[in-house]
């Protein structure tokens, strides 16, 4: 029986593609699954943007093995990647869905709803109540980007926004495991969730802290980032998944604030000699030198010191 059941799960998955024509193809790539803890697994996405041949899939889907069952943290950026997520759970566990948490706002965590409930249509979805709204009121923008950015790879994506609000200090029971939540605001969003699996100590970091990634601040501000990492620092989790890039220890969080601090500091040293944004962009460049290496750092470094330009600017009045 147990058997039978994930084979089901599978077929269903399999077939709820093959059977429209009005959606994109499924994920073609085997990504391999990553054991972070005895409950704890990982798929680490590419550590890109989304692309026609990622087919929008570039973060973290993560799940927690509890005694009454799965519990899902960020499923991804459409329908095709949480119906991948849920084959993946299928070879490590008959047990159902229960629980999906959403860390943010941004589509490429949390479209993948859909798939969740299209299984389990009864599965609670936790979210910050300020992502909710922006969910709500801005879904139909992540859709329209998640199609243009992949050239329609995710057609067939619906909305599914979270239905259960959380809040800094919440503490939930799921089966045998407790799930501790985290917030400040703003940090890379005004409604991020940062969860902790206390007895696994597995911290979920969403895009508060992205691996060997030069990540979008336009949300949020580089002051509550790094407030927000330090916060994720003096919890007792010795396993953090960023929302994009590799696991790891501390070194994971302490990475991404020490780019977050350069970069801060570069802009703020060339903005009190007078420099624009645009004039200081080659200099910050050799500042970071050491960071180069990094993904989206030839292509995104010249929007984040905008931005931090724009904090820094706005901080003087």
């Amino acid at each position: 029986m147990r058997r039978f059941f994930r084979l089901a799960i599978i077929v269903l998955v399999g077939a709820s593609v093959a059977c429209s024509k009005t959606e994109g193809p499924a994920i073609a790539r085997d990504f391999p699954l990553t054991k972070i803890s005895d409950r704890v697994y990982v798929i680490h996405g590419p550590n890109e943007e989304p692309n026609k041949d990622n087919r929008g899939f570039i973060n973290n889907p993560g799940f927690v093995l509890t005694s009454k069952g799965v519990v899902v943290i960020d499923p991804g950026s459409s329908v095709q990647i949480g119906r991948m997520l849920l084959a993946k759970i299928a070879t490590v566990t008959t047990a159902p869905v229960i629980a999906v948490f959403n860390t943010h706002v941004h589509g490429d965590h949390w479209l993948g709803n859909q798939a969740i409930h299209d299984v389990y249509p009864n599965v609670i979805i936790y979210a910050h109540p300020t992502m909710m709204a922006h969910a709500q009121g801005d879904g139909e923008v992540w859709l329209k980007a998640m199609l243009e950015l992949t050239a329609n790879a995710t057609l067939g994506t619906g909305l599914t926004p979270p239905n259960m609000g959380l809040a800094h200090g919440d503490k939930l029971r799921l089966g045998d495991v407790h799930f501790r939540l985290y917030h400040t605001a703003p940090a890379h969003t005004d409604g991020d969730l940062m969860i902790e699996v206390v007895e696994e100590k597995v911290m979920f970091l969403g895009d508060i802290v992205v691996a060997e990634r030069a990540g979008r601040q336009d949300d949020g501000t580089f002051k509550g980032n790094l407030a927000a990492i330090q916060m994720a620092l003096g919890s007792d989790a010795i396993h953090f998944v960023p929302g994009h890039g590799k696991s790891g220890g501390r070194e994971v969080p302490e990475n991404y604030r020490a780019f977050l601090t350069h970069l801060y500091g570069a802009v703020k040293k060339y903005y009190t000699l007078g420099l624009s944004d645009f004039a200081m962009k080659d200099k910050v460049q050799a500042d970071l030198v050491r960071y180069k290496k990094w993904a989206l750092f030839d292509t995104g470094l010249g929007k984040l010191i905008s931005l931090a330009y724009l904090e820094i600017e706005a901080d003087s009045f």
